[in-house]
């Protein structure tokens, strides 16, 4: 079995990729936003919202396995101790599961808050988020 299908950093690394494609299709064009009707705002906060949500789990999993290989004296550090990069790695990951706590609370409020907001302007049928 190769690594590749079993590397399970595979995952976020594609969540990242989807961020990026996301950003690249939504850039302003010259005529306008590249969204334009509120159902689509909706439908991405509610996305990102669940991205979110996953978060903390993930950034709790990874501390934890980082805490495990240090405990079984499996880490080196090239410079430093692995204590001191273990501690300082593991205070981040768990910094970054609150604000990843915070970041879902903001967009759920931002999806509650699109979600009531309709369109009512000119409907192009070629519009690809209709």
């Amino acid at each position: 079995m190769s690594t590749r299908n079993t590397d399970p950093a595979r995952h976020p690394s594609k969540a990242a990729d989807a961020v990026r494609a996301f950003n690249h299709a939504t850039l302003p064009t010259r005529t306008g936003p590249a969204i334009t009707y509120p159902g689509t705002v909706y439908n991405a906060i509610g996305s990102f919202a669940s991205l979110a949500h996953r978060l903390p789990q993930a950034l709790d999993q990874i501390a934890s396995a980082l805490t495990d290989l240090h405990k079984a004296g499996h880490l080196t550090a090239d410079h430093g101790t692995p204590t001191q990069h273990t501690t300082t790695a593991v205070a981040a990951l768990r910094d970054a599961e609150r604000l990843a706590l915070a970041l879902t609370e903001a967009l759920e409020r931002a999806h509650n808050a699109s979600g009531p907001l309709g369109y009512c302007g000119p409907i192009d049928d070629t519009d690809d988020d209709l």
